[in-house]
């Protein structure tokens, strides 16, 4: 329930912002109100991100036509200037990536996707399975079609979340570690605050990052937002050589992403590049992946464990020798229509960035710039 006022207590310095959340969204909001010389405190809650147990694809081509995809181009760009001179720092390559095609359903579906893109000003490329190979000489035979886009990217997202909030810090935030949001602090039906661990934060404005428990928080003050977690599972492991230069789907991960289906697995890959201290080798594979509703439970996942394997195997066959040493759970924050929730909620005071789905790292970038130019006209 909200929390009225109470004069005379005594509470922290009250801020312009409070941002809940300091996964890859909330660290990114809390770095571009900072740099707008907004006065903003960072309540973060350690061990319950998703951001650590994320992929780090930077996609165009996984978007449909529409907001999404509108979204995801802006924030691409402010990416890339972000990225510019600390590419060693963040693990980021713009190096393209591919949507790969087995069976002719498949191709049928992507080539729809491929044409949709293209109409929407994307330059997409259509390529045979020979001139896929010829760019990812792993990709298995069955490949027999794929696109291609060359402003994708890809980034490690825990090293991304962290410079923004570092950033943040930098120009003058505050942040305060394990206190979660035990309510909000209301006044004439506005939101002023919150109260974290036991003590009262004001400020002006509360931005709603959180992931997957924005929903929930939302809840507390009246202003429902519809967002279910959907658990994703990822097997993390280094082969010590490339297997792949640039992400890599499987064309059914279209059909998994925008559908409601209960469980789906679908191909995804990513290699961490070679560091400069280590230019000979490339790093971590991150092997990918499931979609399903099962709440917050991390149980049974031995199934979709094996059937990643065995979808990964198909896609590129020496993914069969890698010894995965380690499989991570997120929870996807999934809204009915697909699209994140990105300004203010029905209740005053309280703004929404949240609802992204597999796609917060994405979009964070230009999630935040609209969350700063909404603050701004406020």
């Amino acid at each position: 329930m909200p929390k009225k006022k109470q004069p005379g207590k005594q509470r922290p310095a009250s801020t312009d912002v409070i941002v809940i959340g300091s996964g890859a969204v909330g660290a990114a909001c809390a770095a571009a109100l900072a740099r707008a010389k907004r006065r903003v405190r960072v309540l973060s809650h350690p061990g319950r991100g998703t951001t650590a147990v994320s992929g780090g694809h930077l996609l165009l081509q996984s978007k449909r036509p529409g907001p999404a995809l509108d979204l995801a181009r802006r924030s691409l760009e402010l990416l890339a200037e972000f990225a510019q001179g600390r590419e060693e720092e963040l693990l980021y390559r713009q190096t393209g990536s591919l949507i790969l095609a087995i069976d002719p359903d498949e191709v049928d579906a992507l080539h729809a996707h491929h044409q949709a893109l293209t109409a929407a000003g994307v330059p997409v490329q259509w390529l045979t399975g020979n001139a896929a190979r010829a760019l990812e000489p792993e990709i298995s035979p069955e490949v027999i079609a794929a696109s291609y886009c060359p402003l994708d990217a890809q980034v490690h997202p825990a090293l991304l979340a962290g410079a923004w909030l570092t950033e943040a810090l930098q120009h003058g935030a505050s942040m305060t570690s394990g206190a979660p949001v035990e309510s909000f602090i209301t006044s004439g039906g506005k939101v002023c605050g919150v109260v974290a661990g036991g003590v009262e934060y004001e400020a002006s404005a509360v931005v709603l990052a959180a992931g997957v428990w924005s929903g929930e928080l939302a809840t507390m003050v009246g202003a429902e937002v519809e967002i279910r977690p959907r658990r994703g599972v990822l097997l993390r492991g280094n082969p010590g050589r490339a297997l792949t230069h640039r992400p890599l789907l499987g064309a059914e991960y279209l059909c998994a992403k925008f559908s409601a289906d209960p469980q789906s697995i679908a191909f995804s890959l990513q290699q961490h590049p070679s560091t400069a201290e280590e230019p000979e080798t490339a790093g971590e594979c991150l092997l990918g992946g499931s979609r399903s509703f099962v709440d917050f439970s991390q149980d049974g996942i031995e199934p979709e464990v094996e059937r990643i394997r065995e979808c990964g195997a198909r896609y590129l066959p020496a993914l069969a020798e890698v010894a995965w040493e380690e499989t991570t759970v997120g929870f996807r924050p999934w809204t009915p229509d697909g699209l994140p929730r990105i300004g203010p909620s029905k209740v005053p005071g309280l703004y929404l960035a949240c609802g992204h789905e597999g796609d917060g790292i994405t979009l964070a970038a230009a999630t935040a710039e609209q969350i700063a130019q909404v603050l701004d006209n406020t």
